[in-house]
């Protein structure tokens, strides 16, 4: 599933998407609200920070591949960035740091011309 991310609202189509994912898979309710709070994250920050980006979802071998990229100006302290409490804007500085937590992988590149974030979570 793909969906370009250009309103805040877009979060609710892709959390209504990824539930088919869940009842093809049988998917723990745990497993559930961290898969959901992933996206929440990606989409959140594409959508605070960025002009604009997009989400894919793929599912290969019971594994969820969660691929977000933008065109915003890059992370500009990628260190300072994953660690809690750390925001450019204000907020509590969790979320960021919260798709390490609960990923099983994670891969970021982030240059000025935009950032790429490919995540893995395990579905069992």
């Amino acid at each position: 599933m793909f969906l370009k991310i250009n309103k805040k609202t877009d979060i609710q189509i892709l959390l209504g998407e990824i539930e088919m994912y869940f009842k093809k898979y049988n998917i723990e309710k745990t497993k559930k609200m961290e898969i959901k709070t992933i996206i929440s994250e990606i989409v959140y920050n594409i959508k605070k920070y960025t002009p604009q980006g997009s989400v894919q979802l793929t599912v290969s071998n019971d594994i969820l591949h969660i691929e977000a990229s933008d065109k915003g100006d890059g992370i500009e302290n990628f260190d300072m960035a994953i660690r809690d409490g750390y925001s450019t804007s204000g907020t509590l500085g969790l979320g960021f740091a919260s798709l390490f937590r609960l990923s099983d992988e994670v891969d970021i590149q982030t240059s000025d011309e935009g950032t790429t974030i490919d995540i893995k979570k395990r579905l069992r």
